[in-house]
């Protein structure tokens, strides 16, 4: 009876890491229930000395621990109300989603399940960009509060984070163009090609346009070594050969981010970059009276609007820096941002040196990796709902293996 119970409730829990990852893509609501109930049917599953077992022979689940750990520590120190930190401490519990995941996942078969479910989300977030804009299907269809395409032809997410899970669907569909070696492989090349395009082009998030720029010069880099010079001399010719200029290949927003912080002004005119720009000055400032422990959880938006009340700016209430490193070390300190980068390279050695079963895996989660430290110089992403979910179930679906016991 018991067994029965435990085996019936750890299947829910797997299919809800399976439902879970196909979520990530789409509306919020969706993530935001599944990923509620894997904390409780976890919690109910028993099992309890199998999943600890797991937990604590998989480092890239006991890396996760130690950053949440850290921010729990922060609460107790915050300057501000324990009520006020402990709502941000709840917006980083999604950090246990990686331990939870990584005990609960024992096969290759739900770990296919589950990242292919992922990329079966993101395929369609794709292709609905993609009729959007060949207005097959209306704009409103997906972001209902975002009727028109002044952020791009988006599906389900604002344009920072469909830019920032299409750039990943492009890493992915690249490596797979390159480990397949049938014909189907150019079909993983197209969609590559299409997902590069989409995120250029079609949605205008800065921060996936230069995560996909630096997959165009790493990935071909890192597969092909001086092979790519060709490649690279081959898409020089045709720019050289056509008489293209940047203004006619590089989307607009990435070319006027100087002119962004040019115009920037304070107390007159905010504009988007210059914002951001603003921020950082501002939090590496305060970082620099408090650098060893930082000011506890949740503590920027008071400690920022102290000290810009006697500022001229029009910029007051800021509740995070849009860079997750300059906000884990404002709230942690030193010793905190250095666990935070920790879990990454943990991470990423884990991914090269343990035994996952299938090769793919450790590029895929190498992938994910970059992608979110990248995006993380200039967004808050383990914050975010979205992009902190996405970064958090599929390293821990990527990573749920342990050479004691596969």
């Amino acid at each position: 009876m018991i067994k029965n119970y435990q085996h019936t409730t750890k299947k829910i829990v797997q299919y809800l890491i399976i439902f879970a990852s196909f979520s990530i893509v789409l509306p919020t609501a969706w993530i935001s229930i599944t990923t509620g109930l894997i904390f409780v049917f976890w919690l109910i599953s028993g099992q309890y000395k199998e999943k600890f077992i797991r937990i604590l022979g998989n480092p890239a689940a006991l890396s996760a621990l130690a950053v949440f750990s850290f921010y729990i520590i922060g609460v107790f120190y915050s300057s501000v109300s324990f009520n006020e930190s402990k709502i941000f401490l709840l917006k980083y519990l999604k950090l246990i989603l990686i331990p939870i995941i990584i005990s609960m996942i024992d096969s290759n078969k739900t770990r296919d399940y589950a990242f292919n479910a992922f990329l079966l989300g993101s395929l369609i977030s794709l292709f609905i960009s993609y009729f959007k804009w060949l207005s097959i299907i209306p704009m409103d269809l997906g972001l209902h509060d975002m009727p028109d395409n002044s952020q791009g032809y988006l599906a389900f997410k604002n344009r920072i984070a469909h830019s920032i899970l299409i750039s990943y669907l492009m890493f992915v569909m690249f490596c797979k163009f390159y480990f397949e070696k049938s014909r189907i492989k150019w079909l993983w090349f197209f969609l590559t090609i299409l997902a590069f395009l989409n995120i250029m082009y079609l949605v205008g998030g800065r921060s996936g346009q230069i995560i996909a720029l630096f997959y165009m010069v790493f990935l071909p880099l890192y597969f092909y070594r001086l092979k790519s010079v060709k490649y690279f001399l081959l898409l020089f010719t045709i720019i050289f050969s056509f008489k293209l200029h940047l203004d006619n290949l590089v989307p607009p927003r990435l070319l006027g981010v100087n002119q962004e912080i040019s115009n920037h002004k304070s107390n007159e005119t905010l504009t988007s970059a210059g914002i951001r720009m603003e921020m950082y000055k501002n939090t590496l400032f305060l970082i620099k009276e408090s650098p060893l422990f930082g000011y506890g959880t949740g503590a920027l938006r008071f400690e920022y609007k102290k000290l810009v009340d006697s500022q001229d700016t029009l910029l007051k209430d800021v509740p995070n820096p849009h860079n997750q490193f300059l906000l884990t070390f404002f709230e942690l300190g030193i010793f905190g941002l250095i666990i935070f980068i920790n879990m990454f390279v943990i991470q990423w050695i884990f991914s090269s040196n343990y035994k996952i079963k299938k090769k793919e895996y450790g590029f895929y989660a190498k992938g994910l990796i970059l992608t979110i430290t990248i995006g993380s110089m200039f967004n808050s992403l383990l914050l975010d709902a979205t992009e902190g979910k996405f970064y958090c179930i599929l390293i821990g679906v990527l990573l749920s293996t342990n050479k004691k016991n596969e």
